[in-house]
């Protein structure tokens, strides 16, 4: 990702609403100071798992259960309907 040539400065806001003027950080758009130079958490990092919920695992079942429960619903409800 390299900058535009015309964006000669970082261009977020600072307290008093005013764009900033400080050049980016090579080959990002903000400047040091507006979060150029964070990368982020690292790729596969478990700082930010709490309990699991939205992992793919986890959906996947919940995706299956739901799909049981749905045709346990339909088996039932014709049952219902013979007796």
């Amino acid at each position: 990702m390299q900058n535009n040539p015309m964006q000669t400065t970082c261009g977020a806001k600072t307290r008093k609403s005013h764009p900033c003027k400080t050049p980016p950080v090579r080959n990002r758009k903000r400047c040091r100071m507006h979060g150029g130079t964070n990368n982020g958490a690292p790729k596969g990092s478990q700082n930010a798992l709490k309990h699991g919920y939205y992992t793919r695992e986890n959906i996947a079942k919940r995706s299956e259960l739901q799909k049981i429960i749905r045709e346990f619903k339909a088996l039932s409800g014709e049952l219902n309907d013979q007796y």
